[in-house]
Parts: C-alpha cells; sequence; structure tokens
C-alpha cells in the first residue's frame, strides 16, 4: 500500500492530523472498498458571542448562544485535502444587561444562524497542520429572529426600540482556523466578526467549539452544476 492509499485510510478511520501529514504531498490515486477520498463529518457546536462597540461599552462582554449543527466535506486531492462548508445552523438565545447611570436595558435576542446550501459548499478552505484555513467567506451567512428591549433607555443611544422587534442580519463573514485536537474528533475557532448593527448599537464576534458526532464516506459525490 502506497502512502497515499494510508493516508485515505486513515482519514476514514480516525484523526484528521494523521491525513494530513501522511496524505499530503502525493499524487497517487487509491483505490479500494476500504478507502474513502471524500467524507462528510458531523459536528455538534457550542458558541460564545463577544460583544464590542455597545453604548458607553455598559453591554460589552461574552455571551454564550446556543448549540447547533454543521457539516464539513473533507476531500483528499493530489498533494492537498480540502475542507468545504456544507451546513451549518445554531439557534441563539442571548440575554444582554446593561446599565449606565441611571439607565438600563435588558435586550433578548432569539434567531437561527443559517448559511447558504450550495453543492460546492458554503466556504471552502484547505487542511494545513490540523487545522482548517478557510479561503472565502461563508456564503448566506444571515441570523434573524427576535430582539426585545425592555428599560428606559429602550429607543435612546443605540438600543433597540422598546418591546419587540424582528431582527435580520446578513453580513460578509470569514470563519478563523478550525484548531482540531490530535485524535480530530473536537475543535475550536478564535473570534471571528459576524455581524455589526446600529440599533443595537454593537459590533459581535463569534468564537466556536464543536465535536464530532458522525462520519459517512461520500462513495459518489453529486456532480454540481
Amino acid at each position: 500500500m502506497n502512502r497515499f492509499q494510508t493516508g485515505r485510510k486513515l482519514f476514514a478511520a480516525a484523526a484528521l492530523a494523521a491525513i494530513v501529514a501522511v496524505g499530503a504531498g502525493t499524487s497517487n490515486v487509491a483505490e479500494g472498498d476500504d478507502q474513502c477520498a471524500v467524507l462528510d463529518v458531523d459536528y455538534i457546536t457550542a458558541g460564545n458571542l463577544l460583544v464590542k462597540d455597545t453604548p458607553f461599552g455598559a453591554g460589552d462582554g461574552v455571551y454564550r448562544l446556543g448549540t447547533g449543527k454543521m457539516r464539513v466535506r473533507f476531500e483528499i486531492r493530489p498533494n492537498r485535502a480540502e475542507a468545504k462548508l456544507m451546513s451549518y445552523e445554531v439557534d441563539n438565545h442571548l440575554t444582554i444587561k446593561a446599565s449606565f447611570a441611571l439607565w438600563s436595558t435588558t435586550v433578548e435576542t432569539r434567531s437561527r444562524t443559517v448559511v447558504a446550501n450550495t453543492c460546492e459548499g458554503a466556504a471552502r478552505g484547505e487542511l494545513a497542520g490540523g487545522d482548517i484555513v478557510w479561503s472565502t467567506p461563508v456564503a448566506g451567512y444571515r441570523s434573524d429572529g427576535t430582539i426585545e428591549c425592555e428599560g428606559n433607555a429602550c429607543g435612546k443611544f443605540g438600543a433597540p426600540p422598546p418591546g419587540a422587534s424582528a431582527l435580520h442580519e446578513a453580513d460578509d463573514v470569514v470563519f478563523k482556523p478550525f484548531h482540531f485536537s490530535p485524535d480530530g474528533k473536537t475543535f475550536t475557532m478564535n473570534y471571528a466578526k459576524v455581524s455589526h448593527s446600529e440599533s443595537p448599537k454593537q459590533t459581535n464576534y463569534l468564537g466556536l467549539s464543536g465535536r464530532e458526532t458522525k462520519r459517512v464516506c461520500v462513495i459518489q459525490p453529486p456532480a454540481c452544476p
């Protein structure tokens, strides 16, 4: 069995880092039932939101978001291994309490974040040293839901209006590298900017972690138009 065949076998069975170390830099095409050149891996994700630029800094901080799920497709190609973000969704529940002087607000956000559903993936990158380094923005990254404000500062100083209002956010997002554990089963991502708004006035950065739940060999990936 040549080095590239060994790399593919390890890819299907075990660590992501081993795939990169063994499979990269070869040009042979492996064949056989125990090889897998294309692999879909599902993850459960959890996120934290780093909030900056709120009025007077009163709401700045790190807040826990909800859990979600994500699918990444790994493809072994001659001399490199590619990654594609095939799906991503998360249900967010975020409450920010801010006060300054005699003013105070409680802003509760409930939303769902999704990405574009495309044959080639919403984002593409390569495996490098045990990381996925994303090379394209995340297509169709958007959050939709509701935002509710209570307190005497609602509608002032960049706070959203009193009561409930619709939330629709879409921005150009580029994920930071996914850094995998040695066994390739979990990853973390440093904070990446995901949105900026004027009402509420704030800039949001997403930090992400994930744990593998399933991997499936894709025998014949669909041809993209």
